[in-house]
């Protein structure tokens, strides 16, 4: 296998991640948000608290924040930590990918560092720029340095600690990489480890015409694949829709999934069609509860990680709900949007 498609963001390793994190143990529906937020959840290094959205939008004063900050609190409390300490408990995933990127830079960089002086030698005598060194990002290092130069670091160090930070920025512009894919390969590593029924097969990422009862593209047409799909023991079909979270220009694409699959069916059996998400923008998630499609619903079901926590960073137990917000709580109570456990309980018992 090459590099690339056994990197540290590919997905055999995030399923050798997956499987690392569960090891052995089976997932009960209630709890498996949890898991979920352990693996992918994230602080924001901009306000050091567990994102639920844009971070722009959450900055401290912004109505954001104040949100933000009730979902930080309860989640610390749902996981049994302090809000200090629900940074280091989450974000497993990542985490992880990161560290074998460090490792294997690590090793890459002594390797070529010894080549590196040999091809430095000839040069030696004109002060050539050290390998690390970032002009741009020194001068903004040192300000914050000590004036004493008895207590600043060495040079080493410092090259040392802006390698360090370069190699964060740029595996941190892959997060959406990992959290698009690792979200998928996560919930169908819970699918196959539910504590007790389960579906008879799942799939991430899979040909739409691999999943029983769908004929293949004509030649020259565009594969279609579905993000997540679960065959129930009596056989019926749930075709999902994952995404962490969607654009509105993204919404789009939902009704062209939807009217592909209905046109590539060949059986007389309807299927089920599902949006799973984490989303905590109420527009968003009362749109796609209420789109229609061929007068019926277009998604069976618009399926939270966690509508509890919803509840909590909307506070939607007031009586003095905006309209968006009722509708929202309207949509919750109604059954319109349903918890990742009860869809966890739908597929593998229908």
């Amino acid at each position: 296998m090459t590099p690339a498609l056994n990197g540290p963001f590919s997905q055999p390793s995030r399923v050798a991640l997956i499987d690392a994190y569960f090891g052995e143990r089976k997932v009960a529906p209630a709890d498996a948000w949890k898991d979920v937020y352990r693996l992918l959840l994230w602080a924001d290094p901009t306000t050091g608290l567990a994102h639920c959205y844009e971070s722009d939008k959450a900055q401290p004063g912004r109505p954001w924040y104040a949100r933000t900050l009730a979902f930080h609190a309860w989640v610390a409390a749902q996981l049994s930590v302090g809000a200090d300490e629900l940074p280091g408990e989450i974000d497993w995933m990542f985490r992880s990918v990161i560290q074998r990127v460090a490792a294997e830079e690590t090793a890459k960089r002594q390797i070529l560092a010894e080549r590196g002086r040999d091809q430095r030698n000839p040069y030696e005598a004109q002060g050539m720029p050290e390998p690390g060194d970032d002009p741009e990002l020194r001068e903004l290092l040192e300000p914050l340095l000590p004036e004493a130069h008895d207590q600043r670091p060495s040079p080493e160090i410092t090259r040392e600690v802006l390698r360090t930070i370069r190699a964060y920025i740029a595996s941190e512009n892959k997060r959406k990489n990992l959290l698009g894919r690792g979200f998928e390969d996560v919930l169908k590593g819970i699918l196959d480890r539910l504590d007790g029924p389960r579906p008879a097969q799942t799939g991430v990422q899979i040909a739409l015409q691999e999943i029983p009862g769908f004929r293949a593209p004509r030649p020259g047409d565009k594969e279609e694949k579905v993000d997540l799909w679960a065959r129930t023991g009596k056989g019926a079909r749930a075709l999902v829709s994952a995404k962490w979270s969607v654009r509105a220009d993204r919404e789009k694409q939902f009704f062209g999934d939807y009217r592909t699959y209905v046109t590539f069916n060949e059986l007389r059996e309807p299927f089920g069609f599902y949006w799973l998400t984490n989303e905590f923008d109420p527009a968003r998630l009362r749109a796609n509860a209420t789109y229609i499609e061929g007068n019926r619903p277009l998604f069976d079901a618009v399926v939270h990680v966690c509508p509890e926590a919803l509840r909590v960073v909307h506070d939607l137990g007031r009586a003095d709900l905006p309209k968006t917000l009722a509708e929202l709580r309207e949509h919750l109570d109604s059954g319109r949007i349903i918890s990742l456990a009860s869809w966890l309980e739908l597929v593998s018992r229908s």
